[in-house]
């Protein structure tokens, strides 16, 4: 049975349809590709910096890591691995610079890190509304920039939720709690006692080490 020239046009319109998807696919896939490709060397310096191991920590090497996860991010802004990254080594050269005078360039400086770190960290909350670290890291962030307000206690409410039990995410969460126990809710104080209780040994000590230099006793 021969065709209609209707039938010869939609069979042409499909196939243009399906190369054009084929285009976008192998066009975005690639991009992803060389994202990954490219951010390899400061994705691994992260995570040794993460753990406190790997090269010893500098300026120079930390603008560079800093630019090549910058890049990467353009290539692909929904990445939130690259963004949690992102957050964590603003905030990690924010608090390598201490207790800053007031009025200070390097409060000043301190602050605007950690402004970016949370903006780094809130994107990515998004994009993986479960990741207990991003939400344990921006609390934490927002506690060592001081903003004492309802995004940092649902930060924290989420790190809980599904952080309590990853060591990994274990201290931040910690830091912040114990930081501001005496004006901790009493579910909040349960859940972080439960925490620290449930915790195996090493992870436990760990906690009751954030808790004592908060002056924080915990029930045996």
């Amino acid at each position: 049975m021969n065709k209609t020239p209707v039938a010869h046009i939609g069979i042409a319109l499909a196939a243009i349809f399906i190369v054009f998807f084929m285009g976008l696919s192998v066009w975005y896939g690639g991009r992803a590709a060389w994202s990954d490709a490219s951010v390899l060397r400061a994705s691994w310096l992260v995570g040794q910096w993460r753990e406190g191991k790997g090269p010893v920590y500098t300026e120079a090497q930390w603008q560079q890591t800093h630019d090549e996860l910058l890049a990467a991010l353009k290539l692909t802004p929904q990445n939130p691995q690259l963004l949690d990254d992102l957050g964590f080594l603003n905030a990690a050269r924010a608090d390598a610079l201490g207790a800053a005078a007031a009025g200070s360039p390097e409060l000043a400086l301190q602050q605007s890190l950690l402004t970016t770190a949370i903006g780094h960290y809130r994107a990515a909350t998004v994009l993986r509304p479960s990741f207990p670290y991003t939400w344990a890291y921006l609390a934490l962030a927002k506690h060592l920039k001081g903003d004492n307000d309802a995004e940092l206690w649902r930060a924290f409410d989420m790190a809980m939720r599904y952080g309590s039990r990853e060591a990994g995410a274990q201290p931040a969460i910690a830091q912040v709690g114990f930081a501001h126990w005496n004006g901790l809710e009493a579910q909040r104080k349960a859940g972080m006692v439960a925490m620290v209780a449930n915790a195996p040994a090493k992870p436990r000590a760990v906690l009751l080490a954030i808790a004592k230099t908060y002056g924080v006793a915990l029930p045996p």
